[in-house]
């Protein structure tokens, strides 16, 4: 059975979602659809690619459809990127398919939507999940060609991504919050295996944020630490996080996303 995962910043109150749904099913009766998630707070890209980016290696190779669009109706593309797990991935070109494309190893083929046929009539210029996105994902459950959705363009010209890689800078790593959750934990664009690249595999950093050093423990699990007390971890999407034992990081440390901060080596020569 083909599946197609939706998220979105709808919401649940209004019809926007269901109405979608209806769409796909109408073209793709057999389909599954799997929602991630329609609580992206309003117009938060950054949140959404977030989600996806973490959520789908998670799920079975087939169609994804997300969509946080705040440049719905003006000249902004709407794109499908093929990857190389064999993934679709359907919505806006703002960035927000970008890190979810990287973790499914890449991007094979980038394709601009616009062959008009396989739209849902005239399109409304403020929902176009409905009458573009939404048609397309359905028509690529059913095995048709990405090519016969519009022309390739180059993967180079996409919208860069919400946040980049990590930065060295001298004997310190620059990283960006990517991620707070609702507990205050925060997590940064700094993967497990970027520790070893970085020099950063050791029992203890130094975070260096407003030239304020704070030497903290890294530890696999919250009660390895007294409670109230900061630690570094790996999180279960295997990025670098940051917590308080039973407490919020966010505001013990006055980080947002979008925040950068420092890490260094608690040795220091």
């Amino acid at each position: 059975m083909p599946i197609i995962t939706f998220l979105s910043d709808f919401g649940l109150t209004d019809e926007y979602v269901s109405v979608c749904k209806g769409v796909i099913k109408k073209i793709a009766p057999e389909v599954e659809i799997i929602d991630i998630t329609h609580q992206v707070p309003s117009f938060d890209i950054r949140k959404g690619a977030f989600f996806l980016s973490v959520v789908l290696p998670f799920m079975p190779a087939g169609v994804h459809l997300a969509v946080v669009d705040p440049g719905v109706g003006t000249d902004r593309r709407g794109i499908i990127l093929q990857v190389k797990r064999g993934d679709f991935l359907i919505g806006p070109d703002n960035g927000l398919l970008i890190p979810a494309a990287q973790k499914l190893y890449g991007i094979i083929k980038a394709i601009e939507i616009t062959n008009e046929k396989f739209f849902l009539g005239s399109p409304s210029p403020t929902f176009h999940t409905r009458d573009i996105f939404a048609p397309v994902a359905a028509y690529l459950s059913q095995s048709v060609s990405p090519e016969e959705f519009g022309k390739a363009i180059n993967p180079a010209s996409l919208v860069k991504p919400p946040w980049g890689r990590p930065r060295k800078a001298k004997r310190q790593v620059e990283l960006e919050v990517i991620n707070v959750d609702k507990f205050g934990s925060i997590r940064f664009n700094l993967e497990a295996k970027d520790l070893i690249k970085f020099g950063l595999n050791q029992n203890k950093l130094i975070l260096n944020k407003g030239g304020r050093e704070i030497e903290i423990p890294i530890l696999n699990t919250f009660g390895k630490i007294e409670k109230g007390k900061p630690l570094f971890y790996l999180d279960s999407s295997n990025l670098l996080a940051l917590a308080v034992n039973q407490g919020d990081a966010s505001s013990f440390f006055g980080l947002k996303e979008g925040d950068r901060v420092r890490i260094s080596l608690t040795k220091k020569e």
